[in-house]
């Protein structure tokens, strides 16, 4: 009995394969699931804000569904904009 024995099976000892149980994510792509009660899209619409102060010209575009009164208020000379 020599230590060569010993020395090759632990050597020549295979890892085990891993098994695949076919839930690759590379492999199969994923489809867009189509809902009944499909909301539409929100309609955004584009403001330009322009400060009425001659002197301040500040000027701002916004993408909003509704401007709100804060929007209106320039915010460097704390006057109404106006909606072009």
């Amino acid at each position: 009995m020599g230590l060569d024995k010993w020395i090759k099976t632990e050597g020549s000892e295979k890892k085990p394969e891993k098994k695949e149980d076919g839930r690759s994510t590379r492999k199969h792509k994923t489809q867009p699931i189509e809902k009944k009660g499909e909301k539409e899209p929100i309609k955004l619409t584009k403001f330009v804000l322009i400060c009425s102060k001659p002197k301040c010209k500040y000027k701002k575009v916004l993408m909003k569904k509704e401007l709100s009164e804060k929007d209106r208020i320039c915010p460097r000379c704390k006057n109404e904009m106006k909606v072009q």
